[in-house]
């Protein structure tokens, strides 16, 4: 019995001190969440209202680790529009973590998916984004995803001029 009782108390003991602890929430129908989305829909129709909106003036913005200001992120990609048609975003997956310091992001998945101008083929580019809210604007964006097929359009173009 004695065993019995001191293995009880030992699993319990274990279960408490290794327990994990909430750091916060995560949502993917609040409203940041649905936000993010209507962003793929604002790029994907070249339209940039929203990115124009939301994103704070003087956002501290990364582009796969290169700090850029608001002004030439967004210049550069409505240049998109110029360099590739039939731009999508695809598989989709958006969520907002709502963290107990108050901090809030939301992590986007997703591909793009692009018809290059010059060189007619057809693209797929996993990308992933993070971005930082508050008083409902984007604070800081951080942008990660291969540049080979925007390199490779940019490219043909030098080679047709």
């Amino acid at each position: 019995m004695k065993k019995f009782l001191f293995s009880i108390i030992l699993s319990l003991s274990t279960l408490v001190v290794f327990a994990q602890k909430s750091s916060g929430t995560i949502r993917d129908d609040d409203e940041n969440s649905k936000n993010v989305k209507a962003l793929n829909k604002d790029y994907s129709e070249n339209k940039f209202i929203l990115w124009e909106s939301l994103v704070a003036d003087d956002a501290v913005i990364y582009v796969n680790n290169n700090k850029l200001p608001k002004v030439v992120v967004l210049e550069a990609f409505k240049g998109h529009h110029a360099i590739f048609n039939d731009i999508q975003i695809e598989n989709s997956y958006v969520h907002t973590n709502y963290f107990k310091s108050k901090d809030v992001w939301s992590n986007h998945w997703f591909t793009w998916m692009g018809t290059g101008n010059k060189t007619g083929m057809r693209y797929a580019n996993k990308s992933h984004f993070d971005f930082k809210w508050k008083n409902g604007k984007i604070v800081e964006m951080q942008a990660y995803f291969d540049t080979k097929s925007l390199e490779n359009e940019l490219a043909a173009q030098e080679e047709m001029e």
